[in-house]
């Protein structure tokens, strides 16, 4: 009992502390924006492109309404979230001692949400995983309730982030292959059956990573447990399809409630185009691809040889170990389910949720995985030696990477750079402590959306700045709010032109040298800027006031 108190203790200690800081303002934008625009009887996906499948957007909007329209609210939920796979994480570790259960509630806290303080659907999802884990750890294997449940919970992460989702139903498979009989009498059919579209779903992915780096991190290790599994599991027709019956309906049942609702608003068909094909407008941009996980082990190899400082060498190995974790814990679980044939449960879905980490392999993506990751680790060697590793490493994630801004930059990430103090800003939506920097620009920038727009009229955002739209509470004229993803082809730009004609005069305003600005995004603000004054200068913002009658007499841009 001393052990879960203090776990709980000091796990609620960090979330209080930490829950209010930093921000990065094009995510919790997309959120807060998604969610303002429901709670204003918008239709999601009818009305406006989103991305997600609904439940991160059902629990978002909820939390405005019980807390109020303001980003903090959002950060409510988290904490429960954290709470919860905090507790999760010591009810699982229990059988390794209060010790090592003690360092996995904190060392699944400490790389949570306050690591990136973003209502981002990945922590949404993240809480799916321990649920799931717990379900498959304590409910007796082959039971009618626990394939079920699984099935569920895998719905529930699926219809929150549905790229999670694919991944928690591959481990799901993987864990019901491990465990299925393996009597010579049965046949193979059905496993090789199995396996085998869930290994081609996986290679499809990892091939898109087009990094051998990649592969080595993190592709090969769920592949193999898979083929493993696959080639040893014999199971009967019957049991195959019981199991796929009991599965599936779970998963079914877990997105009914959403397809209801969206029939009830006809926006069905734009939910399935948003939640299946909108979703993959954002994958295979060139600042995405590029990032790689390989390139940060040796920026931590350097800056922890580079002299550079206690902090910066203690950062570049906490880094170093960090990263290391992932492929450590696919050689352990591909061993035990080679040579036992058998290994946790949470130990084989974490091998399979840190694929998400691939998806963008940056130090935030890291963290998205990481919990699960850990646990799993001090599930199958919970030794004294590698928790007090984990909990030193936690402490250090705590003191020099929580609620830091991202502006650091890679190096200053790596090397464990802090910045502050952070001040409370007074932004309309926004009770959050922020760099000051920060709240100057967008103080000045509101004001000028003030003073030379009218509060009933458009705003139009290039790429993507969709925080703007939340705290001036206005919308843009079209459907989407980010022109990476509503800019596929020359007609959406037309399209988009003659909306903007039609709600002209309106502010325009365009992040400068922004990563999210495709060509076609691009061929829009030629066309605005020719339609437009001098753009209005404030920190990275330029704001145009956009007149199609206009003819441009804007200054080149500095």
């Amino acid at each position: 009992m001393a052990g879960v108190l203090l776990s709980l203790m000091s796990v609620a200690l960090l979330l209080f502390f930490y829950h209010d800081l930093f921000w990065w303002p094009v995510d919790e934008g997309v959120y807060a924006y998604i969610a303002q625009r429901m709670n204003a009887g918008d239709i999601i996906h009818k009305d406006i492109i989103d991305l997600h499948a609904g439940y991160g957007n059902l629990l978002n909007a909820w939390a405005f309404r019980l807390f109020g329209e303001d980003l903090l609210s959002l950060r409510y939920p988290l904490i429960a979230i954290t709470l919860v796979q905090s507790i999760i994480a010591y009810i699982l570790l229990a059988s390794r001692g209060p010790f090592v259960a003690c360092v996995g509630g904190i060392a699944v806290a400490a790389f949570s949400f306050v690591q990136f303080p973003n209502p981002s659907a990945n922590w949404h999802a993240l809480g799916w995983f321990f649920v799931l884990a717990l379900c498959l750890e304590k409910l007796r294997p082959g039971s009618m309730l626990r394939l079920f449940l699984a099935g569920l919970l895998v719905g529930m992460c699926f219809f929150t982030r549905q790229l999670s989702g694919v991944f928690l139903a591959l481990g799901l498979i993987c864990v019901l292959l491990v465990e299925a009989p393996k009597e010579q009498d049965n046949p193979r059919g059905p496993a090789l059956l199995i396996g085998a579209v869930a290994s081609l779903g996986l290679i499809l992915y990892v091939a898109t990573k087009d990094q051998i780096s990649a592969l080595l991190w993190a592709g090969i290790w769920p592949l193999g447990l898979l083929i493993t599994a696959t080639l040893t599991a014999r199971f009967s027709w019957g049991y195959a399809g019981r199991t796929v019956m009991l599965v599936l309906a779970g998963f079914l049942i877990a997105g009914l409630p959403l397809a209801i609702s969206n029939l009830s608003k006809d926006a069905f068909g734009f939910w399935l185009n948003d939640m299946l094909f909108s979703a993959l407008s954002i994958h295979g941009q060139a600042f995405i691809a590029q990032a790689s996980f390989w390139n940060l082990l040796q920026m931590a190899w350097q800056v922890m040889l580079s002299g550079a400082g206690l902090v910066a060498s203690l950062s570049g190995l906490a880094w170093i170990f960090l990263i290391l974790t992932v492929p450590a814990l696919g050689i352990i679980v591909n061993r035990d389910v080679t040579h036992v044939q058998r290994c946790s449960p949470t130990a084989i879905l974490a091998v399979f949720w840190a694929i998400g980490a691939l998806h963008y392999q940056i130090p935030i993506y890291l963290m998205f995985v990481l919990p699960a990751v850990l646990c799993a680790l001090l599930i199958l060697r919970g030794t004294l030696a590698l928790s007090v590793i984990v909990l030193a490493v936690a402490l250090w994630a705590i003191a020099f990477q929580a609620g830091q801004p991202v502006e650091r930059g890679l190096t200053g990430i790596i090397a464990g750079e802090r910045r502050g103090p952070p001040v409370r800003a007074e932004l309309p939506g926004v009770s959050l402590r922020l760099m000051q920097d920060d709240i100057a620009d967008f103080e000045a920038l509101l004001k000028e959306l003030e003073r030379t727009g009218s509060d009933d009229e458009h705003l139009m955002t290039i790429p993507v700045e969709p925080q703007l739209y939340f705290m001036t509470n206005r919308t843009p004229p079209v459907r989407y709010f980010s022109t990476a993803m509503g800019l596929l082809s020359d007609a959406d730009v037309t399209n988009t032109i003659t909306a903007l004609d039609e709600a002209a005069p309106l502010n325009v305003v365009n992040r400068r040298f922004d990563k999210y600005l495709t060509p076609l995004s691009a061929q829009l603000l030629d066309h605005v800027k020719a339609h437009s004054e001098a753009p209005f200068q404030v920190g990275p913002f330029d704001v145009y006031r956009y007149a199609p009658e206009v003819a441009s007499t804007s200054a080149p841009e500095q």
